[in-house]
């Protein structure tokens, strides 16, 4: 059988390059060549082909021509013989969605360097990586999902191939010296890959995502069918943090400092974030790599494509991935409080929690969500996090009346697993359980730009949720012992010194003192305002005090009268009610 094959060569790892070079038996007069102009998961346009620096195509006769037809696809004229299309592409962006290489570790992602060839989708496709030559890779292996041809070694360079070009695209590539574990879940082997020497207890980290992957396939009863083995590839930076989620696999990126070193006793913050990172890229195994909307069944990758359902896919796992780690015996019940307070307080301080609804918040991802600016916190709502949200009011509405969340999930799985969900499957499936006044509230929620009813639905979960105002830049909520700390409605950075407003929530003191993003706050009353002293300086006066603010806007120096008061933003603090509730809730799916 014809098959696709790329070979992939990194020819100077100092100027971060890789070249590429494409193989097939042509099957008519011209082909297009496409590269993706997006990676699926990752709901932006990166423009995958402004990397690639020059391209070139042959065959046993001689140099084919080859014409751009635009920012991403190539018309190649053909002969009958085998055609080679050699390009380069410049990989440098440190991100889970692209390609990067370095003298530590090499990133790669078929996505951005492999064109695709027009009616060859569907065949089979090769991918042959060679060890780079550069004396910095001498230690280096590979670790992919991807399968591995007969003569690859584990963890060796070599031939690796896909059923089909959407199967190779899904397949990252992590190139480096590394660490590895494996462990086993229903009869399937997971490994775990962590790049450099961390310092990394790995026999722990291995142990703890046994315990959360067997909690989230207790969500769907059975790993997915197709799943002969599963990779949670992990590239260490100093600093850095994401995922992306692939059919077999996850390209995690994360900060050395969140990894659990041999004499962690406890769970620290760091390593949490990171274990439910993990969570959260698992749980899409099923929730979005199989099981996905119905306008995602064939992905469009050559320009945006569009779905309101992102609340459903994010939302949903992002309500999972943290209530894993809990139900898996590895966090108490008052550190998940905890986490949940900060994830209620993200929605609840922000004035977008009242002005974008999750609906329009998923079909704008593209240009909204993914490009957010200075006024995000006025207009862009979180279908990750107000999705989570909606999930844990639907949870809680369920238990009242005897069913579960995920019993829901499981449903949605079981019925729209070969045709995708269409935009009212949620709705649907309450409607026939016998749930119609929940499916209308939810239609509710969905589609109104307003507040969740938080207050109205945690106590079915043993909670009590109680709104206070934001009292500083970082109030993610919880008990607070200075009820009397001022806020402008404000956030700001150091600006040699100073502080430069970065942004502004509406209708606070801030806003209403006619302060704008960009200002540089000089002086509050006649003294002087560092990064260090603001909070202290305004403690000074009591709240609905009127100060003086000096500022510079651009090259001008102005002034303002500010109005201490309290602010309008919320977050949030939860207590339990019921600690029977609360513990059936938190103790089972």
């Amino acid at each position: 059988m014809n098959s696709v094959r790329y070979q992939l060569d990194i020819i100077d790892v100092a100027a971060h390059l890789v070249s590429v070079t494409l193989s097939f038996q042509p099957t008519q007069k011209a082909h297009q060549l496409t590269l993706p102009a997006w990676i699926p998961g990752s709901y932006m346009i990166r423009e995958f082909a402004r990397n690639i620096i020059a391209i070139e195509a042959s065959d046993k006769s001689g140099a084919l021509p080859l014409t751009q037809l635009d920012k991403q696809s190539w018309q190649l004229n053909c002969n009958n013989d085998c055609v080679t299309v050699i390009y380069r592409i410049y990989a440098y962006d440190l991100s889970v969605r692209a390609a990067y290489i370095d003298d530590e570790v090499a990133v790669l992602n078929p996505a951005c360097l492999c064109l695709a060839v027009s009616g060859q989708h569907e065949l089979p496709h090769q991918l042959n990586v060679n060890k780079p030559q550069a004396a910095a890779a001498e230690n280096w292996r590979l670790a992919t999902g991807l399968d591995r041809s007969a003569d690859t070694g584990f963890l060796g360079f070599g031939l690796y191939t896909a059923k089909h070009y959407q199967q190779l695209i899904d397949g990252p590539v992590l190139l480096g010296r590394f660490d590895w574990r494996e462990f086993t879940i229903n009869g399937i082997t997971h490994y775990l890959v962590v790049t450099g020497d961390n310092q990394t207890d790995l026999t722990r980290f291995a142990a703890d995502l046994a315990l959360i992957c067997q909690q989230q396939v207790a969500v769907f009863g059975a790993l997915p069918a197709d799943l002969s083995s599963y990779w949670f590839l992990l590239w260490v930076t100093e600093d850095g943090y994401g995922g992306l989620e692939h059919l077999n696999s996850t390209l995690l990126l994360c900060s050395r400092f969140d990894l659990p070193t041999p004499n962690l006793p406890t769970i620290n913050d760091s390593y949490q974030n990171l274990l439910a990172l993990c969570s959260h890229e698992y749980f899409h195994t099923w929730w979005v790599k199989r099981l996905k909307p119905a306008a995602f069944q064939q992905y469009a990758l050559a320009n945006e494509q569009y779905t309101p359902q992102l609340w459903l896919y994010e939302g949903f796992t992002s309500y999972f991935d943290d209530i894993a780690l809990i139900r898996a015996g590895l966090i108490e019940q008052a550190t998940y409080i905890k986490t949940l307070e900060k994830v209620i307080s993200r929605v609840t301080r922000n004035p977008s929690n009242s002005v974008q609804s999750l609906t329009d918040s998923s079909f704008n991802a593209w240009t909204k969500f993914y490009k957010q600016d200075e006024n995000a916190v006025n207009a862009i709502a979180s279908y990750y996090a107000k999705g989570s949200l909606l999930a844990l009011c639907l949870d809680a509405a369920l238990r009242q009346r005897g069913s579960t969340l995920q019993q829901i999930v499981s449903g949605l799985w079981q019925r729209y697993l070969t045709t995708g969900t269409p935009d009212d499957a949620l709705l649907q499936l309450l409607t026939e359980l016998g749930f119609s006044d929940l499916a209308a509230i939810c239609q509710q929620w969905l589609n109104d730009a307003a507040p969740l009813p938080l207050t109205e639905y945690l106590p079915a979960l043993g909670l009590q949720l109680t709104l206070r105002p934001m009292q500083h830049a970082d109030d993610l909520g919880g008990e607070t012992d200075n009820a009397n700390q001022q806020f402008i409605g404000a956030l700001s950075k150091p600006q040699q010194g100073l502080l430069q407003l970065t942004h502004i929530y509406h209708n606070d003191a801030a806003h209403q003192a006619g302060l704008m993003v960009g200002d540089i706050l000089l002086a509050v009353d006649g003294r002087r305002i560092t990064s260090a002293n603001f909070t202290q300086l305004l403690q000074r006066h009591g709240s609905n005090s009127k100060v003086k603010i000096d500022f510079f806007r651009k090259d001008r120096l102005l002034q303002c009268i500010l109005t201490l008061q309290r602010s309008n933003r919320e977050v949030a603090m939860l207590s339990v009610s019921d600690q029977s509730l609360c513990h059936g809730w938190l103790a089972s799916p």
